[in-house]
């Protein structure tokens, strides 16, 4: 009789232990949807002012709410994206994850062939009948994705530095190439942030991971000061008003920008900015038309934004099943986060300019399309939470860690 009051007990307790777990999934995947959703709407509205005084004077109608529309039409696919994604448990990927990879490397290389060129760059591909299709959005997720599985696959053998650079290389190093060449170094450095979050991750020892992170940060110095108008970017970082005209003027038009809202602002649709004085304002400088029309307190809102959504990710990722989750969940979570990071950055001046635009927020479809759909990703991860209740418990060391590994040596 004790025996079965005693079996009874267990199985209650297991299943308020599962309700709360279950309680605590929703209550992420209910975060990420409602941050994602606030984002894309602070989007629409500041494109729709940011875009307005461009679209006038670069359609042939004239039409004032052109890239709007488009944009429009970016968030329809982009919701489509993270439902379809959502339901998709994220363990398929592993399957697709080399055959996705190889589409992306076969997508960079048609760009060489056949890209569109604006600005001096060669980063889009021609859609007949639609629009322009950027394939360095796709890398970003294709390398998180082929990245886990080789890591995954090898996580016995990567002890071993030869067995724990080829997928790197593998990887990394063929988009890299590809990428660089169009060239666009900043969403190089979004990639490689997100493969570093995958093999952080992983159960690559942290002594290859520290001389990974040495390696990439000493290509990405190189690669900075190795074309011209790279080296001219660092050095309007360093001092905008030496070229107030020249490279230092997008950089001070966005202070001027920033300090005209002050505190709240000076109104939605009120920018004066937009009216030519900011280049790229409705794309990678879009932080300083928001911080124009709503002050301080609304770039302190969208900032609080990515915070958030950063911390939802990092629990994902904390709470994922099995270590190809827990890597995907990492790589997703610091591509966005760091992304938004490096564009807000470059916009106060903290950092150089990349040219990267903000997540969810700046005009362009194919980056809302594929972010949106990364994070319909981390919300089924989110909601297959639940099974780590079972999984042989894993220590980690501040944020990820698996048992095999345990506190980094």
């Amino acid at each position: 009789m004790t025996a079965n009051v005693t079996s009874l007990a267990k199985v209650r307790a297991a299943a308020r232990d599962k309700m709360a777990r279950q309680r605590v999934n929703d209550r992420t995947t209910t975060t990420l949807l409602v941050l994602v959703v606030v984002l894309v709407v602070v989007g629409l509205g500041v494109t729709m002012s940011a875009s307005s005084a461009v679209a006038l004077s670069q359609t042939e109608a004239q039409d004032q709410w052109h890239f709007l529309k488009r944009q429009l039409v970016g968030v329809g696919l982009g919701t489509l994206a993270l439902l379809v994604a959502s339901r998709i448990p994220y363990r398929v990927y592993r399957r697709l994850a080399l055959p996705g990879f190889l589409l992306t490397v076969a997508l960079l290389v048609a760009v060489e062939v056949r890209g569109i060129t604006e600005g001096g760059a060669t980063r889009w591909l021609s859609i007949p009948g639609l629009t322009s299709f950027q394939p360095s959005e796709l890398a970003k997720v294709s390398v998180v994705f082929a990245l886990a599985f080789l890591l995954e696959r090898k996580h016995k053998l990567l002890t071993r530095f030869g067995h724990f650079i080829v997928p790197v290389v593998a990887t990394l190093g063929v988009i890299g190439i590809l990428i660089i060449r169009q060239p666009d170094l900043g969403t190089l450095i979004i990639i490689g942030a997100a493969a570093m979050a995958v093999i952080i991750a992983s159960d690559a020892p942290m002594k290859f991971v520290l001389l990974l992170g040495l390696i990439a940060v000493l290509a990405a110095v190189f690669l900075a000061f190795e074309a011209d108008y790279r080296a001219s970017r660092i050095d309007s970082f360093l001092d905008p008003y030496a070229d107030p005209s020249g490279d230092g003027y997008q950089v001070i038009q966005g202070y001027y920008a920033l300090g005209n809202g002050g505190v709240f602002g000076v109104g939605l649709g009120a920018s004066r900015a937009r009216w030519f004085y900011l280049p790229n304002a409705h794309t990678d400088f879009i932080f300083a038309i928001i911080g124009e029309e709503t002050g301080l307190i609304g770039g302190l809102t969208v900032i609080g934004l990515f915070i958030a959504l950063a911390v939802a990710g990092w629990m994902v990722a904390t709470r994922a099943p099995d270590s190809f989750g827990r890597m995907v969940a990492a790589g997703i979570t610091v591509w966005l986060s760091f992304q938004a990071l490096v564009n807000i950055g470059g916009v106060l001046g903290v950092v150089p300019i990349t040219g990267i635009a903000l997540p969810f927020v700046s005009y362009g479809s194919t980056a809302l399309i594929v972010s949106m759909g990364a994070v319909g990703i981390l919300v089924n991860i989110a909601q297959s939470g639940d099974d780590a209740a079972s999984a042989k418990p894993k220590p980690s060391r501040v944020s990820f860690g698996n048992s095999s590994r345990g506190v980094r040596r």
